[in-house]
């Protein structure tokens, strides 16, 4: 296929449009899960501690 033809400019081939994506979706699910990870580790140990001490 010519990319430089003027139709196929925005057009990506089937092969090539999963390029990426799999990263992407690793990348996309690590900004969500990371911090949320975090946020219920944080809370799940200060109640640990608060229990131990009250």
């Amino acid at each position: 296929m010519n990319h430089e033809h003027e139709s196929s400019r925005y057009y990506y081939p089937v092969e090539g449009r999963t390029d990426g994506a799999i990263a992407g979706a690793f990348g996309f699910i690590a900004i969500i899960a990371v911090p949320a990870l975090a946020y219920a580790a944080w809370h799940a140990f200060a109640s640990w501690i608060s229990a131990l001490f009250s």
